[in-house]
């Protein structure tokens, strides 16, 4: 069974995603109006979410961490660790693309940039947050503790 300290890691790495989560989506609803200025901010949140999701995916996945723990003690979740990895590969690709998209915004003429942006953006906070599902209900079916409680 996962130790405890092991737990409160992974709750502390689904905390700083929700967070990133939470960053990015504020970032996004704030009206437009100077263009510069928004786009600095969801510059600055898409970083945040980027660096978090970095290091969500590094710890979780590191040797002997909490993903090979599952696995060595639920061989029968593999398929669900699978998942939760493939996630992490397609988390780090859609960051580093909105990335890309955010910087290549003419600071001039944001608001007719602003809508496909915001959808990328959207899209990746529909994949954070399917990912932060299934970690959950991972943990739940390896260990009947419900890590969704504090988000």
């Amino acid at each position: 069974m996962a130790d405890r300290v092991q737990l409160d890691a992974v709750r502390t790495r689904r905390e700083a995603l929700y967070e990133a989560i939470v960053g990015l989506e504020d970032a996004l609803a704030t009206p437009i109006g100077d263009g510069a200025k928004w786009r600095l901010r969801v510059a600055m949140a898409v970083d945040h979410a980027a660096i978090r999701i970095e290091e969500h995916a590094k710890q979780t996945e590191a040797k002997g961490g909490f993903l090979d723990k599952v696995i060595q003690e639920r061989p029968r979740l593999q398929r669900r660790v699978n998942q939760l990895k493939v996630d992490h590969e397609r988390l780090e690709k859609a960051v580093d693309a909105l990335r890309i998209a955010v910087s290549l915004v003419d600071d001039v003429d944001v608001p007719a940039e602003a809508v496909p942006l915001r959808n990328q953006a959207i899209e990746l906070l529909g994949q954070l947050t399917r990912h932060r599902q299934r970690g959950a209900d991972l943990i739940y079916e390896a260990y009947q503790v419900d890590i969704g409680a504090s988000h």
